[in-house]
């Protein structure tokens, strides 16, 4: 019974890809075997984002591990303090980073550095609005870089596992929000569509059947291009239009072929 939902899935997934007649079977479905589709397909896309984000976490940790262990050469904290290369000033990444300790507060830098280290908190910036953090919120424990180091190369598989689980079930509902969010958009544009072109027999659940099978390629392109991304950091500017773009053209060619074998079947009457 598996193996013949996998086989229909793989089938159904190539079938609203490359053949457009399959659009007219789609239209005459349960919208339950198109929500199936659908759930499958969401599911498939998170895995695959899942492995690109627990591969870009690791790939993090060992850049952060070679910054400290190349960069720092003594930190210490100790009750909401922390003293890092004997309190000297020093930046990095082009002002990205600044770290001082010297000082009780590093207004100064705040608007120069997206992340300053100091002496009693660090602050983030995101565009225009900066964090600070108090270490002795977050921190309640003496610690020194061997103890950092010692984390962070310190491989641990349950954290690794118990980190994808739940990466996993936020993407998957991310993905499933934003992409149900895409096609009730895609399924009204199509809906207005019908009405021009004079179909006024496609009901909004129609629309919403095609539109879930429309947006296959998108999502095996979106899914190409996140391994790209993520693997070798390509990058496409406008692959959001793209995305948009795709779906709408097999929703408008789905409609143009439906309305044209309902125009047959009316003349052969």
């Amino acid at each position: 019974m598996g193996e013949e939902k996998k086989q229909s899935f793989i089938s159904n997934l190539f079938k609203s890809i490359k053949d457009f007649d399959y659009y007219k079977q789609i239209y005459t479905e349960k919208i339950s075997k198109s929500f199936i589709y659908f759930i499958i397909l969401i599911i498939v896309y998170s895995i695959i984002t899942t492995i690109g984000i627990v591969y870009n976490m690791n790939k993090s940790i060992n850049q952060t591990a070679d910054f400290i262990n190349t960069e720092i050469n003594n930190l210490n904290y100790s009750n909401g303090i922390l003293t890092i290369n004997n309190n000297e000033y020093k930046s990095f990444f082009n002002n990205y980073i600044i770290i001082d300790t010297s000082k009780e507060n590093n207004n100064e830098y705040e608007n120069k550095a997206n992340i300053v280290i100091g002496k009693q908190y660090c602050t983030l910036k995101l565009e225009n609005n900066i964090f600070k953090f108090k270490y002795n919120d977050y921190f309640y424990e003496d610690i020194n870089k061997e103890d950092i180091m010692q984390i962070l190369t310190n491989k641990n598989t349950q954290f690794y596992i118990i980190f994808s689980i739940l990466a996993l079930l936020i993407t998957i509902i991310t993905l499933a929000f934003s992409t149900v969010m895409d096609i009730l958009i895609i399924a009204l544009i199509g809906s207005i569509m019908a009405k021009i072109i004079g179909n006024n027999e496609f009901k909004f659940s129609n629309m919403f059947k095609i539109a879930v099978h429309a947006i296959t390629l998108p999502i095996i392109l979106s899914c190409i291009y996140y391994i790209l991304n993520t693997f070798t950091g390509f990058y496409i500017k406008y692959f959001s239009i793209m995305y948009t773009s795709i779906t709408t053209i097999y929703v408008v060619t789905a409609i143009l072929l439906i309305t044209a074998d309902k125009s047959k079947s009316n003349d052969s009457i």
